[in-house]
């Protein structure tokens, strides 16, 4: 697959708002998914975000694997960008995000400045921003939904005594790579239909047979048998009843079933991107 272009009017907007805004904050909250950390970062908002102070949230962290996670952690660490895991279904990872925020924002308040801390968190489409901020704002402070980009216009947060935030919509970078298509559509940042399902969730098999990974398929396919990912889908579409006319396999339907099931976490924890050795 070719490098793709992925830059709608409306991405181009919001990155040139975002620029406006960074002035008005003191720290960048970066966004990432834990099963994509390198794939789900945008080049764009490192560029626009160098000389600001940065921290690092390793989202949904509860869909990634424990000792991966670690992984990634260490490697930003290392890398001297403060990071933290994050989710909504682990809220000692919220908390933890919470306590560091207060103790920046106790400081700036002490110091000549005497004003709240305040926060942007970025991100791309659909790495679970608005959930998290409806989390951490303890009410439906901002839309959220299923789908890549609902998030729109400019809000401030008040997240707790001393620390405001401003939300912001996803933004994808202009230019998506080859190697990070598959992992993004497998975790539902890119706009439905733009890739096709079938060559997602072919990728997905792919990576899971490399990686000695077909148990956990067989545990969700009954009677799924190790073979080519193409045999493999077809298995998934059978066992599933994705039947078309003249017994036929609905492959489509079959790759929906599985980047579903993924997406959800019914194949159970799966980072799909080790970090740099």
């Amino acid at each position: 697959m070719k490098s793709t272009q992925w830059y709608p009017g409306t991405m181009a907007r919001a990155m040139r708002r975002l620029e406006e805004d960074l002035g008005l904050v003191d720290l960048v909250a970066e966004l990432i998914d834990a099963r994509a950390p390198a794939s789900s970062r945008n080049p764009e908002l490192l560029r626009l975000c160098r000389h600001k102070e940065r921290l690092i949230l390793l989202h949904k962290a509860d869909r990634g694997e424990d000792e991966v996670n670690s992984r990634w952690l260490l490697y930003f660490q290392e890398s001297g960008v403060q990071a933290m895991l994050s989710s909504v279904h682990l809220p000692r990872t919220l908390r933890s995000f919470l306590n560091c925020l207060e103790t920046q924002g106790r400081r700036l308040r002490r110091s000549r400045l005497k004003r709240p801390l305040r926060l942007v968190i970025v991100g791309i489409p659909n790495v679970g921003k608005s959930t998290l901020i409806n989390y951490l704002a303890g009410r439906s402070a901002a839309r959220t939904g299923d789908q890549p980009g609902i998030t729109r216009g400019r809000q401030w947060f008040r997240l707790i005594p001393g620390v405001e935030l401003l939300d912001t919509p996803g933004v994808l970078p202009p230019l998506l790579s080859p190697e990070t298509i598959y992992p993004l559509a497998a975790i539902g940042a890119l706009p439905p239909g733009r890739v096709d399902p079938q060559q997602t969730a072919i990728w997905l098999l792919r990576l899971c047979l490399e990686r000695g990974e077909v148990a956990r398929l067989q545990r969700r396919y009954d009677g799924l048998q190790q073979a080519a990912p193409e045999a493999m889908l077809r298995q998934i579409g059978t066992a599933r009843g994705c039947l078309l006319p003249q017994g036929k396999i609905d492959l489509d339907r079959a790759a929906t079933i599985l980047l579903r099931d993924y997406g959800t976490g019914n194949l159970g924890r799966l980072t799909l991107e080790e970090p740099p050795s």
